[in-house]
């Protein structure tokens, strides 16, 4: 199950590199850098019949992935070296969902195309489409994380409310928290002072759930939702966060709780998808 990148000569596209070499680095899953074959100006399926189209595309192929090895250099990945795939051609989003659902994806990893504020996600239209379509969780790194991306993972931090979802994101919270050896802290938000017992509740309900070998920490937050899950006051180095399903996506996009963090949090957001 590798962690796959995709990736592109942007620097939403490095953000994304930094994030998925972080990750697989960490986790000692093996890491796939995967670009998507540009469309010419005839469009995809007359492009992908043109031999030299293709000698074209795989020319600018190569040169993405040099500059992939440049950015990173060879300890990036950590002991193993990345797989490079090109893949396509096609829209960009479906292209790489239906990839990292045939090589079985652990994550898959994308930058922030935006003009969000520096250490803000900014999505555009690649991760909009790409979220209700993903087989597997998307982890999306803010914009300008190349420069702010520390050696390790000391905390991760899982968005917890006590639904189906919210144990979904918990589970690969857990996961992500045992190979990296992070911290694992649970997150409940009260939306004021009166909630604050009824979020304890959850947050230690969710600590009770967690393997005795994971050290497990409770946070209350009281705020809005999603404004206060995409500034916590206490460190988070990843936020893991649950989706109500793919049926839901465009709509919480558009302006639920996981369209919100996913374009104001100021660390990377890894959106679990709901079964």
């Amino acid at each position: 199950m590798p962690i796959v990148t995709g990736y592109e000569d942007t620097p939403g596209g490095h953000d994304a590199l930094v994030l998925g070499a972080q990750l697989s680095r960490l986790t000692g899953l093996t890491s796939v850098v995967a670009t998507v074959h540009p469309a010419d100006a005839h469009g995809l399926a007359v492009a992908a019949k043109d031999p030299r189209w293709r000698e074209k595309s795989e020319k600018v192929a190569a040169g993405r992935f040099a500059r992939a090895r440049e950015t990173l250099g060879g300890e990036g990945w950590g002991p193993d070296a990345p797989e490079f795939a090109v893949i396509g051609p096609g829209p960009v989003a479906e292209v790489l969902a239906e990839y990292a659902d045939e090589v079985g994806a652990a994550v898959l990893v994308v930058g922030s195309t935006g003009h969000g504020l520096l250490g803000r996600l900014a999505p555009g239209r690649t991760v909009a489409r790409l979220l209700p379509a993903a087989p597997c969780p998307v982890a999306i790194a803010p914009r300008g994380y190349r420069h702010m991306a520390t050696a390790g993972v000391t905390v991760v931090s899982v968005a917890y409310d006590g639904t189906a979802e919210a144990d979904r994101a918990a589970a690969v919270a857990v996961h992500l928290a045992s190979r990296t050896g992070a911290a694992l802290r649970f997150v409940s938000v009260a939306q004021d002072e009166a909630a604050v017992p009824t979020a304890t509740a959850l947050a230690q309900k969710g600590i009770a759930s967690a393997p005795v070998e994971i050290d497990a920490l409770a946070d209350v937050v009281v705020g809005p939702v999603a404004e206060t899950l995409a500034d916590l006051p206490e460190r988070t180095d990843l936020l893991v966060v649950g989706s109500r399903g793919y049926r839901f996506m465009q709509r919480l996009l558009l302006g639920g709780v996981a369209g919100v963090l996913v374009r104001t949090a100021r660390y990377p957001v890894l959106v679990v998808p709901g079964r």
